[in-house]
């Protein structure tokens, strides 16, 4: 009497003793969730590579709306236009930095007596050498 007939409730329909008895679908048992893997899931659709996706693109993927997103963007140029007056010759090694480049001799050597602040001849030569230290660098 079922055979004719389209059953979406179940997967099969038998006779088993003169009745007839449904056989459910087969559904996997529920795996256990583990919060690691499913933040590293997130992680990876944040961080996957995608295309360069744009207005003018005669198929784009689907995905949820985002008033942002770059499907809706126009696109962007792919190579950079230098400046009209730019220059790429670099003058002296940027990465090192003198901090008496600027300071004339006068300026270097020449620095008002400081008040040391007490009579103790041993501790004003230590402030007096370190003084003139600190110049010769």
């Amino acid at each position: 009497m079922f055979s004719n007939t389209k059953i979406t409730s179940c997967s099969q329909v038998l006779i088993k003793n003169g009745q007839a008895v449904c056989v459910g679908f087969r559904s996997a048992p529920n795996k256990p969730i583990d919060s690691k893997t499913k933040r590293s899931a997130e992680n990876m659709d944040q961080f996957k590579v995608r295309q360069n996706l744009h207005v003018g693109m005669i198929k784009k993927p689907l995905e949820p709306y985002h008033p942002n997103a770059h499907r809706s963007r126009l696109p962007s140029p792919t190579v950079v236009m230098p400046y009209k007056n730019s220059s790429q010759i670099v003058i002296g090694d940027r990465s090192s930095f003198n901090k008496k480049q600027f300071v004339s001799t006068q300026q270097a050597n020449h620095q008002a007596v400081q008040n040391f602040g007490t009579s103790n001849p041993g501790i004003v030569a230590e402030k007096t050498k370190r003084q003139k230290h600190l110049i010769n660098l």
